[in-house]
């Protein structure tokens, strides 16, 4: 969704908000914050570059609500601000245009009405003014998957050694969280002193400090970042808050790796999936999985999360035996994304490193399955936007002869 305009709208009514995201479905994101908290919607604005802001007028709080949206446009006085109210009233109108709206917008309005004037409010700023000064940001892969279980874990965990390996100067972060939880950190053996729920909790204080200092760290130097196995406060996160922690970690990390396997269709798997420069559909080669995917995946569509057109997302296809159909290619064009690559079983690999605590690049180096990951890898550090390159594959004993030979 980085892609599309985004609206912030003031307000606690879910009435309000639900009409705003019908009127404004075409335009863009629509997200609610219901708070009134000024510094903390001026962080979101930054976060996800905001277009414009709907500010609710309530009669029985008019003066505050009036004083926060001073407040709001003294902090970006480009920001186009557009009061709102179910019951407007001349007095409501005056105070809202006093206190610095652009316009007034109410429910009894015509859709194309309210369209073409939020249109209006946009255009009269240059967004590349709104948005200077904002920054470099960091690089973002999502590894996306239906079906919950340890092998997205598994590829998302050595996506990020393999950015790490390749550029060990830049800080690369693993956000594991896929189902089940933290599998990533025991896979290490880390003890997962500091978690995702930790780091929402520390929005307001997450600096360069608090990260070298509490978020857990590999011998490599690749930070993780993982769901607590009892998450039982992970429903209470908010859309808002997802959108100002990936903003504040893309300007501290250079590559972040995102595991989302297992995770259902939600608003917080379609945030992250929207903040992501690209996505990694993550397949088994059988039908339960492929069935599952494509429903996601449509899911996705559905809710304008995907960026099929950019050709930002691609399919990896997990445990391959070319021999065995459907064969990735046909697997791919029933998806309608593009092929990346595909992952050979390796099992006794995988298991031993499961069980020695040690990555695949440590217990198994010339491994097939590790030599993919590398190349996925290599892949990725390409400028994002430009289209997926099937990465070459080399199978069986034909990878671990030309690994060998390599190597000597």
């Amino acid at each position: 969704m980085s892609a599309l305009n985004h609206f912030l709208v003031i307000t606690s009514s879910k009435d309000i908000t639900h009409w705003v995201q019908t009127t404004l479905h075409d335009e863009g994101e629509v997200l609610q914050v219901d708070s009134d908290n000024l510094e903390r919607v001026l962080q979101l604005v930054d976060a996800v570059q905001a277009r414009a802001v709907l500010c609710e007028l309530g009669s029985s709080r008019l003066s505050q609500d009036a004083g926060f949206m001073e407040g709001l446009t003294a902090a970006k006085p480009l920001l186009p601000v557009i009061a709102l109210a179910e019951t407007p009233d001349r007095q409501s109108v005056l105070t809202a245009l006093r206190a610095g709206a652009r316009d007034f917008i109410s429910p009894d309005m015509r859709p194309g009405e309210v369209v073409s004037l939020v249109r209006r409010a946009v255009s009269r700023e240059s967004s590349e003014q709104q948005r200077a000064g904002a920054g470099n940001e960091g690089q973002m892969t999502a590894v996306a998957s239906a079906r919950p279980g340890g092998d997205a874990t598994m590829f998302a965990l050595h996506l990020a050694l393999a950015l790490r390996e390749a550029q060990p100067k830049h800080d690369i972060l693993l956000l594991d969280l896929g189902v089940p939880a933290g599998d990533s950190l025991q896979y290490l053996g880390i003890e997962p002193t500091y978690t995702f729920v930790d780091a929402i909790r520390s929005l307001r204080r997450l600096d360069d400090t608090l990260i070298n200092t509490a978020f857990p760290k590999h011998d490599s130097g690749l930070r993780i970042l993982a769901m607590p196995e009892d998450a039982l406060d992970a429903g209470r996160i908010t859309s808002a808050d997802l959108y100002v922690l990936v903003n504040v970690l893309k300007r501290h990390f250079h590559q972040i790796v995102v595991n989302l396997g297992g995770v259902p269709a939600s608003d917080f798997l379609y945030v992250l999936l929207g903040r992501a420069d690209r996505t990694l559909m993550f397949v088994e080669q059988s039908v339960p999985s492929c069935k599952q995917n494509r429903n996601l995946l449509q899911k996705l569509r559905d809710n304008k999360v995907d960026k099929v057109g950019a050709g930002q997302v691609s399919l990896i296809v997990d445990r391959y035996l070319s021999s065995v159909p459907p064969d990735a290619e046909t697997i791919a064009k029933g998806f309608g994304i593009p092929l990346l690559s595909t992952l050979p079983s390796s099992g006794m690999a995988r298991l031993t490193m499961m069980n020695s605590g040690e990555s695949l690049f440590t217990s198994a180096p010339r491994d097939p399955y590790t030599v993919a990951v590398r190349k996925i890898a290599q892949e990725l550090q390409r400028e994002p936007g430009t289209p997926v390159r099937a990465v070459p594959q080399t199978t069986g004993w034909l990878a671990t002869l030309s690994s060998r030979l390599k190597a000597g």
